[in-house]
């Protein structure tokens, strides 16, 4: 996942106030011919200047025959103007994609099974987009994605829909801050969690999963996170495990902010389904999360987590619940 320039989309509380979510979907085709399918994406755009701007999208790409593919892209737009009205838009950037697809057929008592592959790899997201700014903040948007990945499937998306620009046109504009460890009380936050962990197979086997995670702002835009999951039942290699992370966020309104992070996840009980040697080294996670807050110090907060791994067990972790703020 591109983060590494993440921090860039959320530098100061003025830069953020001006920020944009948006959800679309649509229909999908690829190339070669494997049906047609649905797309759908969440993205947060950051306006740099009155015609650039970043974004960051998690993007799926729907169920195209033995393709189950979604990721994440860093894009970076050109747009003819941000004021009410017609706006159109360009962005290009980097797609890291996780591809469920048909490996080997392997014979079994009950028959032939297909056995499937979490396949990882980059490609490119090209996009065109057509927007209707109303007033008040609401937008409309029609937009066009191609995904271009060397050696992989080509697909091209045409999805509608809508978003919402927080924050005064005026104030749009990145200024530079030094205050990067000058995080503002209250700096810690500890959350319970509940919600399901998915199997990235072609049957997405889901099963429950409670968390408890504490979480650390190191600045007003940067925290870290370690979150302990157990989800006893999960058709996985694992029982339960921590997931330590650094994120990136922003504050939308003075009461909802969003972030974006990136870390490691590290088995703690393994499942009586482990191949025996299974190889224990930490694996990769990337998440989003949305937190309200009710209070000074209570918040609900939403997590949205893909561990990425290395033996065909790439999961979803999806989590909501309280947290309280100290």
């Amino acid at each position: 996942m591109p983060l590494g320039i993440l921090p860039a989309l959320c530098l100061t509380p003025a830069a953020t106030r001006a920020g944009e979510l948006d959800l679309t979907g649509g229909i999908e085709q690829s190339t070669p011919d494997f049906g047609h399918s649905y797309s759908w994406g969440a993205e947060y755009r950051q306006p740099l200047t009155m015609h650039f701007a970043a974004s960051l999208i998690w993007l799926n790409e729907g169920h195209l025959v033995n393709h189950h593919r979604d990721g994440q892209a860093l894009q970076f737009w050109w747009r003819s103007a941000r004021e009410s009205g017609l706006v159109f838009e360009a962005g290009l950037g980097p797609y890291h994609y996780y591809d469920t697809t048909d490996a080997i057929d392997v014979s079994t008592s009950h028959g032939v099974e297909l056995e499937y592959e979490d396949a990882h790899g980059w490609g490119v997201l090209a996009s065109a987009a057509v927007d209707w700014y109303f007033k008040h903040g609401w937008f409309a948007t029609v937009r066009l994605n191609d995904i271009e990945a060397a050696g992989e499937v080509r697909s091209t998306a045409l999805t509608a829909g809508v978003g919402y620009r927080f924050g005064d046109e005026g104030e749009s504009r990145i200024r530079w801050t030094d205050s990067w460890f000058d995080a503002p009380p209250p700096r810690l936050e500890a959350d319970a969690l509940a919600g399901q962990v998915v199997l990235n197979s072609f049957h997405s086997e889901a099963a429950v999963a409670e968390a408890l995670s504490v979480r650390a702002k190191i600045s007003t835009h940067i925290a870290a996170s370690v979150t302990y999951t157990v989800a006893p039942d999960a058709p996985l290699d694992w029982h339960s495990g921590a997931a330590v992370q650094l994120w990136a966020e922003t504050d939308l309104t003075p009461a909802f902010s969003i972030g974006a992070g990136a870390g490691a996840f590290f088995t703690a009980v393994r499942s009586d389904t482990a191949a025996t040697g299974a190889d224990v080294n930490p694996e990769g996670i990337v998440g989003i999360t949305l937190a309200y807050r009710l209070s000074s110090r209570w918040v609900i907060r939403a997590i949205w987590d893909r561990i990425t791994t290395r033996d065909d067990n790439d999961s979803d972790i999806v989590l909501a619940g309280f947290g309280y703020r100290f």
